[in-house]
């Protein structure tokens, strides 16, 4: 996914991996990463989430805005790790060396992206095709909705 932050005034977009948790989205990064001392500062972000695609009539994925930090507690830390090892196994490699692990755990923290919107684009149902939906703490606020194009609410 493409993470979007800004910190004074200033924004930046990064590339994380990412494992979904219900609408949560978990990575890892960090601290001294650009994007995670943007999000200490402020929280706000957005991320897109799609595949590459040969031609404009062909793109389609997930805009979303919300916030994203550190997980904080030791649930939550948990939780992260597991989702995040459940959807790549070279994460698990990591564990199995010891050494390395430590080197990488210390450097490396969860943050968990909530989204508060969440739209679809879909190019192949129109140009700039999209239907949204609010979250409020991460549960959806029905109905959907479709946007006009070229319009953001």
């Amino acid at each position: 996914m493409t993470l979007a932050t800004c910190a004074d005034n200033v924004p930046w977009a990064s590339d994380v991996y990412f494992a979904a948790s219900g609408f949560d989205l978990v990575f890892f990064s960090s601290l001294d990463s650009r994007h995670c001392r943007n999000l200490a500062v402020n929280p706000t972000c957005a991320v897109t989430v799609h595949a590459p695609v040969a031609t404009w009539r062909n793109i389609r994925g997930l805009q979303m805005e919300g916030v994203a930090g550190l997980a904080a507690t030791a649930g939550e830390k948990a939780s992260a790790l597991a989702t995040y090892l459940d959807k790549f196994s070279f994460a698990r490699d990591l564990m199995a060396n010891p050494v390395s692990t430590v080197r990488t755990v210390f450097r490396a923290h969860a943050h968990v992206f909530r989204p508060a919107r969440i739209r679809y684009l879909d190019n192949r149902l129109g140009i700039g095709a999209r239907f949204s939906i609010d979250l409020a703490d991460g549960t959806p606020v029905w109905p959907p909705r479709q946007e006009k194009p070229g319009l953001a609410p």
